[in-house]
């Protein structure tokens, strides 16, 4: 018996996926397993399996189709096995994109206005703010002998169909003026929506323009502006995920933040080290390690040491993971990802580095799987490399707390009562008041920042 193949939820955070490519085609064999499509979800692009023997019978959805999970993608079955009715019985496919259809060239957009001696010009409805709007003809023969219903309008408007109104909305009616009055406008910033035209039939001319400069003595007292269309971005489902997720964490948990700056010194010179001994063990290995991959060791061993702040609220409980898995968010286009580095504790720093860098790739190629960017313990948001000094971060539900790294800059610090030129890092930790308390939340921070001021200390912990 024929059935149907549904989109499946292929990550925890999924509530629809766009079919990127189909991998099998109509007539094939399929069993369980058997991979039948590439699937882009709010996090990665992923491969999507049959759940059924059989031959494809149909393929509904072809590529590009955005689909809610638990919609009908394809049909597999016996070969020459009937259809029709399984066909028939499924939901007709709502628009990909939410919207309602567009109006066809026979769809009316507006009330014409009808008149059998005139022909009167009016404007559409507003397709973005252009300067001069799309006209339609009502039925008539002469648009110039139409004048305005209101005689408070600027002569310059008097072919324009109003419909009874005084106020004209800038950027609605077209202005009637002489190239040469168009040019000096432009050249001196006059807005001509605002310059009444003394020409035949309120057309603007060169001496109205010159007129509006007199009046300024000698400077424009309009300002021209280039009307720039507005643009509708539709969301993806990434970026509707990262809308939601967080709208509801900064709703629902009681954030606050706690600053700290670190004395970098000492945790540059470790890196220079770290990556000399690279290049001396392998000249032609272009990895080297960062700062970012340092703190996310330091992190992670700062967090064995204090698991109150690697903990997540339960509701009525408060559970403290035994595992240490620090997410690293990185930016990809359309959205963000958040890679997790497992036990980072109890990894090296050259190890970490290796998997960050690959994790990242991963992200940014939107392949990573989901076992590789849920159930993180705590994560790190580091926007020094775009010259952030400090900011705040929201923190990643169900998690208890997020740091947020800011840039290595020069400034004056204190060593041996003198004020010395420095290399100054500055944290800021976002902790879930419900689970960390204040003291709780210095405490970590007065750790982290031990140990990257002496580096050193990570050899004791591993």
């Amino acid at each position: 018996m024929a059935k149907i193949q549904e989109m499946t939820q292929l990550s925890p955070t999924m509530e629809e996926g766009t079919i990127v490519k189909w991998l099998k085609k109509e007539g094939d064999s399929v069993s369980p397993g058997d991979i039948l499509a590439e699937v882009e979800t709010d996090k990665a692009v992923m491969e999507m399996e049959a759940y059924d023997s059989g031959v494809i019978l149909k393929i509904i959805q072809g590529e590009g189709t955005k689909l809610k999970v638990g919609e009908a993608l394809a049909v597999i079955g016996k070969p020459g096995e009937d259809i029709t009715s399984l066909l028939s019985n499924l939901p007709k496919k709502q628009s990909s994109s939410g919207e309602e259809p567009k109006p066809t060239a026979s769809t009316p957009t507006q009330t014409q206005t009808k008149d059998t001696s005139k022909e009167i010009l009016t404007p559409k409805e507003d397709s973005g703010g252009d300067e001069s709007p799309n006209l339609t003809k009502s039925n008539a023969s002469s648009a110039d002998t139409q004048k305005p219903p209101s005689s408070n309008l600027p002569p310059s408007y008097s072919k324009e169909q109003t419909n009874g109104t005084t106020t004209v909305p800038r950027g609605t009616l077209r202005v009637l003026a002489s190239p040469l009055a168009k040019s000096i406008a432009i050249e001196h910033g006059i807005d001509l929506h605002k310059v009444i035209g003394t020409g035949p039939e309120g057309r603007i001319t060169k001496k109205d323009v010159l007129d509006t400069l007199t009046k300024g003595s000698g400077t424009s007292t309009f300002s021209f502006e280039t009307q720039v269309n507005d643009e509708v971005i539709s969301l993806n489902g990434m970026r509707k995920t990262i809308a939601k997720r967080l709208t509801e964490s900064k709703q629902n948990l009681p954030h606050f933040y706690l600053n700290v700056d670190v004395n970098a010194k000492a945790l540059e010179s470790f890196r220079k080290e770290i990556n000399e001994f690279q290049v001396a063990q392998s000249p032609d290995s272009p990895a080297k390690v960062s700062l970012n991959d340092i703190i996310v060791k330091a992190t992670a061993a700062a967090l064995r040491l204090h698991p109150k702040v690697n903990a997540s609220f339960q509701g009525d409980s408060i559970k403290q993971f035994g595992r240490v898995d620090v997410g690293i968010a990185v930016s990809i286009d359309g959205g963000l990802l958040t890679p997790v580095i497992r036990d980072a504790n109890r990894k090296s720093i050259l190890q970490i580095s290796s998997e960050v860098k690959e994790l990242a790739k991963k992200a940014r190629d939107r392949k990573l799987k989901p076992e590789e960017f849920t159930n993180g313990t705590f994560t790190i948001s580091n926007l020094g490399m775009y010259g952030i000094s400090r900011f705040t971060a929201i923190i990643n539900e169900p998690e208890s707390g997020i740091l947020a790294i800011g840039s290595v800059e020069d400034k004056p610090v204190v060593e041996n009562g003198n004020v010395v030129a420095g290399r100054v890092l500055s944290l800021t930790l976002s902790c879930d008041h419900r689970v960390i308390d204040g003291a709780v939340g210095a405490e970590f921070l007065k750790t982290l920042r031990s140990f990257l001021e002496k580096p050193n200390l990570l050899l004791a912990v591993g």
